[in-house]
Formats: C-alpha cells, structure tokens, sequence
C-alpha cells in the first residue's frame, strides 16, 4: 500500500501542474482537479488506516475516469495545435 500511496499522490501532484497552465480547455483543466482531489482524497484514506486496493469503489476508483478524460482532452491539444 505505501506505494500506491506515494503513486496516487504523485499523480494528484502532477495533474495539478500540469493542469494548471491556460493553454488547456477548462473542462481539461476541471477534471484534472476533480481526479487529483478524489486521488488525495483516497491516499489521505489509506494513510488514516482505511484498506483501499485500487479497483476498491467508489474512491479510488472514482478517480480514474477522471484521469482518463483528462489524459483525452491532453491528446486532443496536442493533435489539434499541430495541424
């Protein structure tokens, strides 16, 4: 468990920044924020003792379609601008 602690946490950590500049839509840049919250959220559980696995319902699990659809809307930016 403390390695998927550390990876979630990474994960919200990272979202957050990469997220944060303009340059992407504001619906990219929501669920970026609502994933890395549901990911906090989740490693926050863990570490106060709670036995999250990663498929465990609904945190973590809520977070990853969120990652998903942001790691689309990331995709979609970098096609779009190279045409």
């Amino acid at each position: 468990m403390p390695s998927y602690v550390g990876g979630i946490s990474l994960w919200a950590a990272a979202l957050v920044m990469v997220s944060a500049p303009k340059t992407f839509a504001v619906w990219m840049r929501l669920t970026a924020l609502v994933a890395a919250g549901l990911f906090i959220v989740s490693a926050g559980m863990i570490l106060r003792g709670t036995p999250l696995l990663p498929t465990s319902a609904p945190l973590p699990a809520a977070g990853y379609p969120f990652l998903v659809l942001t790691f689309v809307g990331w995709i979609w930016t970098l096609v779009r601008t190279e045409r």
